[in-house]
């Protein structure tokens, strides 16, 4: 059975991934708290530019939020090729589960990987 698009359900969902609470995920969108709450128990929508603040803070696309996309999307926004290559072999790899990519990975991409690492910890 198909899952019913709820808004509020997906939002909610994303925002306890990322560990946020309703106050965080608001001072993100730079809204009072008790709007994060009227969206998840879908007592009002959101506008079209808040829908995109969403997709952009966790990372998925509209469609998505939406419920119209089963899976999330990984954004290589920012990213330069490089970057972008190392990203797509890892999630390649992680797919096939191949540790030979792993090992055909230069010393330069580790110390990229570990960059990236460092400021996604910050």
């Amino acid at each position: 059975m198909d899952e019913v698009y709820d808004f509020g359900v997906i939002l909610q969902k994303l925002r306890k991934e990322k560990g946020f609470t309703q106050e965080q995920l608001a001072r993100l969108i730079h809204k009072e708290s008790s709007i994060i709450s009227r969206y998840e128990k879908g007592l009002q929508n959101p506008t079209f530019e808040t829908v995109k603040e969403f997709a952009a803070i966790f990372n998925v696309s509209m469609d998505y939020l939406a419920g119209m996309e089963k899976h999330s999307n990984i954004s290589t926004f920012g990213m330069n090729p490089e970057q972008i290559a190392i990203t797509k072999n890892l999630i390649e790899a992680f797919r096939k589960k191949n540790i030979s990519t792993f090992q055909k990975m230069s010393a330069e991409h580790y110390q990229i990987i570990g960059k990236i690492a460092v400021e996604l910890s910050k």
